[in-house]
């Protein structure tokens, strides 16, 4: 059985392998790579330094909204541990499962710390889907405006259908009902300890709607990460020389980040890539350029990733150097 899910889950990274490596190519036949190292090669590394300052921002931001959440169950982890984890999650994203793999590795770190399982999990899932929601937000309102400005009315139904299909995901789950036949479907509804976990994330979930301060604040936090993640990109733009309204950024951006978070590809590499060119041709940025900025995301976000494994590395270190707990019983 150990065998067969090694088996899957090498299968499984070979397909992503694949798919990423068949976009780039699709993408990049066409385009001579000496344009896009010309491009690269004028960059104003001054906006990158000032998008390092922003992510640092956003970075506070996420403890501070996580922090938020758990809290609002009783769970009490310092600001500074879940920056922490948060960044160390970022690292793992490089590894699992689409953009939000490192997900499960923020669960794991505050579980070990808190010992509830359950809540731990509803306070991530409730991270990632209210910033779900202000990406969602924001391209749908940047989106009616583009729309119109370029003639292409179809823009804005992307965003009108993401949104009503969070709107439906966020009614399933309060109605519960779904979870529990799937469940009852597939027999899992034999393990009490799963119902257990069950009821316990979905307590949590509707304590955090009950809570009109904490819904609040968890909301204005996810659209200022959000705000300031579009800006990054504007930034990074910039960096290239690619100067394209603001307005633009704030329809195609969340869109783009939305695609990267479909588990088809390694770390969304060639489906963000496909997201640039399609979505940033129609503000008129051109074929260089859009995989040139595809390029220089990629870059910024795996030197980010870098330093969170370079903290997982020092609390691998820290612990080794602490050796086991001592034996109270010994005196």
């Amino acid at each position: 059985m150990i065998e067969l899910k090694k088996n899957r889950k090498h299968m499984m990274l070979a397909l992503k392998l694949l798919v990423s490596a068949l976009l780039l190519v699709f993408l990049y036949r066409n385009t001579p790579l000496q344009q896009i190292a010309a491009v690269l090669a004028q960059s104003k590394f001054v906006f990158l330094l000032l998008v390092g300052g922003i992510i640092l921002i956003n970075i506070g931001l996420s403890a501070l909204k996580w922090r938020v959440l758990l809290l609002s169950d009783q769970i009490d982890i310092p600001l500074g541990k879940l920056a922490v984890s948060y960044m160390i999650g970022g690292f793992f994203n490089l590894f699992l499962p689409s953009n939000i793999g490192g997900d499960s590795y923020r669960i794991y770190d505050v579980m070990r710390q808190s010992g509830q399982g359950a809540r731990t999990a509803a306070s991530v899932f409730a991270d990632r889907f209210s910033g779900f929601i202000a990406l969602t937000i924001f391209s749908l309102a940047a989106s009616a405006f583009v729309a119109m400005r370029v003639d292409q009315p179809y823009l804005i139904l992307l965003p009108l259908v993401v949104f009503a299909c969070l709107t439906l995901a966020l009614y399933l789950l309060w109605l519960k009902t779904p979870v529990l036949w799937l469940l009852r479907v597939t027999r899992l509804d034999r393990f009490p300890r799963l119902i257990g976990f069950c009821e316990k994330f979905f307590s949590a979930l509707g304590h955090y709607g009950s809570e009109t301060g904490t819904l609040v604040k968890v909301m204005l936090l996810s659209f200022a990460f959000q705000f300031f993640l579009i800006v990054s990109v504007y930034l990074m733009a910039l960096a290239i020389n690619a100067t394209v309204p603001f307005v633009y950024f704030l329809a195609f951006v969340p869109l783009i980040t939305l695609m990267e978070a479909i588990p088809i590809s390694i770390y969304g590499i060639g489906v963000r890539d496909m997201g640039y060119v399609f979505f940033f041709q129609y503000a008129g940025m051109g074929e260089a350029y859009t995989r040139s900025l595809a390029i220089v995301f990629l870059a910024v976000t795996i030197c980010y990733s870098m330093l969170g494994g370079l903290l997982y590395l020092g609390r691998k270190v820290v612990v080794s150097h602490a050796g086991p707990p001592p034996d109270d019983t010994a005196s």
